[in-house]
């Protein structure tokens, strides 16, 4: 059996040098101290514990003429906070005297350092302990819930003393319910409380943005006796990861004028808010803010910062900020990387990859993926073969990429060399896998795929659930599409979108028109994708005034800008009825009147109707965009020939031009392949 791999000390214990066990023969060691009383010597090794100087700690206990209880609770105390487990146990083994803090100091320990062998050290102290407290039940549930045993936080809870359950037992046992996401058995709990502290009331505000609904959450924290930092921060968060940033932003004012004290989490969280939601003012008065409360020098919010600029497009900004950064650590690196990359800025990205002092999984992934969305496979693959110890992330980010780029063969290619190469699958490429498949139409290899999902326990993620949905749909097995979303009781809003996709492709409105009442229903907030697949739904199906209302809803009231493929679901909804001039008027209106896609449905709803105006109106745009489209002039030839008449001269040109373009692309493959065979 491999040896068990312990978590490294902090880096300022390792600085201030490792620490000589107590118990261990020092021959330097020097003589006993005099001067100070035993309580000022406890406090200074506390003080030094708190700061990481395990040395300095060490070596002032052994130099002390006299130890209590305190003494050696404070050493131990000092290898807990440095994450040394084995030697606060040693120190803990050679005590005279225990005290409840102490076996709580031990017990806090192992339960955060997990595992199995820790769990079940931590397991074995506290049934040894002579004298339990509040303090060593709540850091037994607070454990065991990280450690994902529930049952077992429940039985601890239950053996409890009741005088001791509140706050700090509840407090545990909430918590570790929505961990589990519980929010059921957690709102049970706090509903019983006789006596609440300010972290049960915070953690049920958290856990009713996660689980609940924002409104509910809202009410609760309107109804706190008192506020903190802590419960502020949870609900802004709460808002931001519902989707409701400007709310968001709305309550960090109230925070303010309320006159509490923010921290950098605050201000991290409501850079989030800003960046999601390109308040690029706010942002900016949010960085000035961050400036006047001295927190620029904060590493944290740096990065939040540099992220925040970067999702603005604005990358002269973002690199300034990484440029004044006194400290910078792998985050700030990667974030800037991270940035350009994201606004195809793939030169600046590699140069200063090229220049970080250190490198990690993220650094090497962003620069596979900024290759990969350039198109640049072949250097991404580059990149990717050269990278140190290959993660899951890494691998499944190749095979995102073949996906984005439209090779779905590499993509399954890619992923069963992941497989044979022993990396530990996950669910990002395994959700890539099914969507090649959907692309590919390999429907049997699929249901394989997800006979693997149902054994692995992965068909309850999101994302592969999704996937499922997705990879049916494309496949043309609608009713198992619907039998996957059918089985999760409360869908994320990528799988409806997924749902009402296939319906509507399908031809199914009724049924995507239902879906979309039920988002409305469990106050989701639909969008972009959930649009184009209502309106798509609606054009199948010829509800015209249906689809316009949808349309019209977009921006009043959702706040949704249409792009142009909602605008090329409308002019094919009013082709498809019949009404061209309003399609046209529609096209129109466009604020990217060039769409080559919305002039090709006006084409195909004009020779729907065997309209030659219209018809020869958009042959003749998508011409102008794009001269070598065959497309547009077959189709107008085709019902040039069906109405008796020729063809235009200048339509003729363009198809000699166009069988040209075609017969040399063809000549080019011939050579190619030619030069290629030996």
């Amino acid at each position: 059996m491999a040896a068990l791999r312990l978590p490294r000390a902090p880096a300022s214990a390792a600085l201030a040098g490792a620490a000589v066990p107590h118990h261990l023969p020092n021959p330097a060691q020097p003589p006993p101290m005099r001067g100070p009383n035993t309580a000022h010597l406890n406090a200074l090794l506390t003080a030094y514990g708190r700061r990481g100087r395990i040395r300095d700690a060490q070596e002032l206990f052994d130099r002390m003429p006299r130890r209590d209880v305190i003494s050696w609770t404070a050493l131990l105390t000092a290898y807990a906070d440095a994450g040394d487990p084995d030697s606060a146990r040693l120190v803990f083994d050679d005590m005279p005297r225990r005290n409840a803090a102490s076996w709580n100091a031990l017990l806090t320990l192992y339960l955060r350092a997990g595992g199995g062998r820790f769990t079940a050290a931590a397991h074995a102290l506290f049934a040894k302990m002579p004298a339990k407290n509040a303090v060593s039940y709540g850091a037994m549930i607070t454990g065991l819930a990280r450690a994902g045993m529930l049952r077992e936080a429940q039985a601890v809870y239950r053996e409890m003393p009741q005088q001791w359950r509140d706050p700090v037992g509840s407090s545990a046992i909430i918590t570790a319910y929505l961990r589990a996401g519980e929010l059921g058995m957690a709102l049970r709990v706090f509903d019983g409380m006789v006596v609440r502290d300010i972290f049960s009331w915070s953690s049920m505000v958290d856990g009713l943005c996660k689980y609940g609904t924002v409104s509910e959450a809202r009410r609760l924290f309107e109804a706190m006796p008192e506020r903190n930092v802590v419960s502020w921060t949870s609900t802004i968060r709460g808002y931001v990861k519902r989707g409701m940033r400007r709310d968001a932003i709305l309550l960090f004012l109230d925070m303010r004028n309320e006159g509490v004290q923010v921290n950098a989490m605050t201000l991290s969280v409501v850079l989030d808010a800003c960046s999601e939601a390109s308040l690029v003012r706010e942002g900016i008065q949010i960085h000035g803010l961050i400036i006047a409360m001295g927190f620029e020098m904060n590493v944290f919010l740096g990065d939040s910062i540099i992220i925040m600029y970067s999702r603005f497009g604005l990358m002269v900004d973002a690199r300034r900020v990484f440029s004044f950064m006194e400290q910078k650590d792998i985050v700030s690196w990667n974030s800037l990387i991270t940035g350009y990359v994201q606004n195809n800025m793939i030169e600046d990205a590699h140069v200063f990859f090229k220049l970080m002092p250190e490198r990690d999984a993220v650094s090497w992934t962003s620069m596979v993926v900024g290759f990969a969305n350039r198109g640049c496979m072949r250097e991404a693959i580059d990149l990717f073969e050269q990278m140190p110890g290959k993660d899951a992330v890494a691998w499944a980010a190749v095979i995102s990429s073949f996906v984005a780029n439209g090779d779905y063969v590499n993509a399954v290619r890619w992923f069963r060399r992941m497989s044979k190469e022993g990396c530990e699958l996950n669910t990002v490429a395994f959700s890539c896998l099914l969507s090649a498949l959907g692309s590919l139409a390999m429907v049997n290899q699929g249901l394989q795929a997800h006979a693997y999902a149902v054994n692995m326990g992965w068909v309850f993620d999101s994302a592969v659930h999704t996937s499922l949905v997705t990879m049916y749909a494309k496949c043309g097995r609608l009713a198992e599409a619907h039998c996957v979303f059918s089985s999760i009781s409360n869908p994320s809003l990528i799988a409806t979108n997924s749902m009402i996709t296939a319906f509507a492709q399908h031809g199914l409105a009724e049924e995507a028109l239902k879906l979309f009442s039920r988002i409305q229903n469990d106050g989701q907030r639909p969008n972009h994708v959930t649009f184009l697949g209502i309106l798509t739904a609606c054009a199948r199906a010829g509800l015209v005034q249906q689809g316009y209302n949808y349309f019209e809803s977009m921006t009043s009231v959702y706040g949704i800008e249409p792009n142009p493929d909602h605008y090329t679901c409308m002019v094919d909804l009013l082709g498809r009825a019949g009404f061209l001039a309003e399609a046209l008027e529609m096209i129109n209106s466009m604020p990217q009147k060039d769409y080559p896609d919305a002039w090709a449905a006006l084409l195909s709803s004009s020779s729907l109707h065997s309209n030659l105006a219209f018809a020869k109106l958009a042959a003749q745009k998508l011409l102008e965009m794009d001269p070598y489209n065959a497309i547009a002039y077959t189709v107008l030839s085709n019902m040039f020939s069906s109405a008796g008449m020729k063809d235009d001269e200048e339509m003729l040109k363009v198809a000699q031009l166009s069988n040209m373009a075609s017969k040399s692309s063809a000549y080019s493959l011939i050579i190619q392949e030619n030069t290629n065979t030996d």
